[in-house]
C-alpha cells in the first residue's frame, strides 16, 4: 500500500486528537474526583450509582420524618405529663374534701380550683403543634376537645402514621379518643366538681377512684409514646448505618483512586508530548532532506 505524505498527515493528526482526548479524560477525572461522570463510562457502575443515590434520598425522607415524629411525640409527652400533675391535684383536692373536716365551705373554694383544671384540661386537649391539633388525628383541623369531654360529633379518626423505614411506618401521637374519651379525664373531674357543689362526701369520695382510673390510663399512654421513641432512636441508628453503607458504595464505584488517576494523567501527558515531538519531526521532513 502506498502511503502519501496526506495520509500520512491525517493518521498522525487523528492519534494526536485521540491522545488529546484520553489526556482530557485523564484531567477531568483528577479534577472531579470521579471515575464515573455519565452511563456511558461504565454502565454497570451507573446503574449501582444510581440506585445509591435514590437509596440515600430515601434515606432522608425518613430522617425528615423521624424528625417531626420527635416533635409531635416531645409535645405530647409534655401535654400527658401536665394532665397527670392536673389530675394528681384534682386527686390532693378529691381526697382533703372527703373528709370529716371539709365542709361547704372548703368545698366551694375547692370547686373553684377544680373548675380552673378542667378549663386546663380543654386547653391542654386543643394543642396546637405546626398549626394542626396535636390530638386531633387524621381531624387535625377541628379541635378534639371541650368543656364535656370529646366534642359532640368528633369521632376518632385513622391514625396518623409516619414511614420510618422502607415498609415500617408508626403512629405519630394519641388521637382525642384515647387521650380523652377512653381516660375519661375530664368526665372524672366533672364528677369531683359535681360533688364538691352539691356538697356531697360520698360522691367526692367515688370520684378519688375515678381519678385514679383516668391517672393510671395516662401512664399507660405515656408509656407508649416512650415506646414509640425508642423506635424512632432505633430507626435512627438504622438509617445511619444504611447511609455510610451506600455513600461507601457510592464512592467506591464512581470515585477515582487520586494517585491512580494523577498517575494515568502524567501518563498521558508524557504520551502526548512525544506524539507532538514525533510528528513535529516527521512533518517537517521534505524531499530534499532525503537528497542530501
Amino acid at each position: 500500500m502506498r502511503i502519501t505524505n496526506s495520509i500520512l498527515q491525517r493518521q498522525t493528526l487523528s492519534a494526536i486528537q485521540r491522545n488529546l482526548s484520553a489526556m482530557s479524560d485523564a484531567q477531568l477525572r483528577v479534577a472531579s474526583g470521579l471515575r464515573v461522570r455519565t452511563s456511558s463510562d461504565d454502565p454497570v457502575a451507573a446503574a449501582e450509582i444510581m440506585r445509591a443515590s435514590s437509596g440515600l434520598r430515601a434515606l432522608e425522607q425518613y430522617r425528615r420524618n423521624i424528625g417531626a415524629a420527635r416533635n409531635r411525640l416531645a409535645a405530647e409527652e409534655s401535654v400527658l405529663d401536665q394532665l397527670s400533675d392536673l389530675l394528681s391535684r384534682a386527686s390532693e383536692i378529691a381526697v382533703a374534701q372527703a373528709g370529716s373536716t371539709a365542709n361547704a365551705t372548703t368545698r366551694t373554694v375547692a370547686l373553684g380550683e377544680v373548675n380552673q383544671l378542667i378549663d386546663q384540661a380543654v386547653q391542654l386537649g386543643n394543642t396546637r403543634v405546626d398549626g394542626a391539633y396535636l390530638f386531633g388525628g387524621a381531624l387535625a383541623d377541628q379541635p378534639p376537645v371541650d368543656a364535656n369531654g370529646l366534642v359532640a360529633g368528633w369521632r376518632a379518626a385513622v391514625p396518623t402514621k409516619v414511614e420510618i423505614a422502607s415498609g415500617r411506618a408508626i403512629g405519630v401521637t394519641h388521637d382525642g379518643q384515647e387521650v380523652f374519651g377512653d381516660t375519661q379525664l375530664i368526665q372524672s373531674l366533672k364528677a369531683l366538681a359535681t360533688g364538691l357543689q352539691n356538697d356531697d362526701g360520698e360522691a367526692i369520695r367515688n370520684a378519688i377512684t375515678d381519678l385514679s382510673t383516668s391517672f393510671d390510663k395516662l401512664q399507660n399512654l405515656l408509656g407508649e409514646v416512650g415506646a414509640r421513641v425508642n423506635q424512632l432512636d432505633i430507626a435512627s441508628t438504622n438509617i445511619d448505618a444504611l447511609e455510610v453503607g451506600l455513600k461507601s458504595t457510592k464512592s467506591d464505584l464512581g470515585e477515582v483512586d487520586i494517585e491512580e488517576a494523577m498517575t494515568a494523567l502524567v501518563n498521558r501527558q508524557t504520551s502526548y508530548q512525544a506524539a507532538l515531538v514525533a510528528t513535529s519531526r516527521i512533518m517537517s521532513t521534505t524531499l530534499s532532506d532525503y537528497l542530501r
